[in-house]
């Protein structure tokens, strides 16, 4: 993995809220930042795919032991919310999207948080990080594959779906 500075194009934060990114800033300092990239082997991609679907794996595996085991209290979860949980895991369809944030140093992997079902980072991550490739490398290739798994899981959901599902933001 190497982390390669770079300067950010001229007219960045158009471009990037012209896709959708509303909120290039955060009062100051820029949110989205063009000032370097990473750049990993294939090698890299391999592990950290593998590694993010075992991730995944455990987590739901924990989820399921919690439940099973009834260790809700080790986790300080009120018993007015057991209930709930216990429902809303069992009626709950597959799972949509989830975001590992991962510390990694080209050799060690660690998760830092896991967000799932919470579609934060999902435009930087799917649409302007695209168009910023496109814009910098055209030739170049990334290992991000979110547009297409999110077509492949909305179809796969729609069975669950009540009629039309719309997104916005304000």
């Amino acid at each position: 993995m190497e982390r390669l500075t770079i300067e950010p194009r001229p007219n960045w934060a158009t471009e990037v809220q012209s896709q959708g990114l509303v909120y290039c800033y955060t009062g100051d300092q820029p949110y989205w930042d063009e000032s370097a990239y990473y750049r990993f082997s294939a090698d890299e991609v391999d592990r950290l795919e593998a590694a993010t679907a075992e991730l995944q794996r455990i987590c739901l595996e924990a989820g399921q032991h919690i439940i099973d085991r009834n260790r809700f209290t080790e986790l300080a979860i009120p018993v007015d919310a057991v209930s709930a949980i216990r429902q809303s895991w069992d009626a709950e369809p597959p799972a949509i999207y989830g975001r590992f944030d991962l510390a990694y140093d080209g050799r060690d992997i660690k998760l830092l948080e896991y967000n799932a079902d919470t579609p934060t980072a999902l435009l930087e991550a799917s649409v302007v990080q695209w168009y910023w490739l496109q814009a910098r490398f055209p030739h170049a290739d990334q290992f991000n594959s979110i547009h297409e798994r999110l077509v492949a899981k909305w179809r796969e959901l729609k069975g669950y779906l009540a009629g039309p599902l719309y997104f916005a933001h304000a």
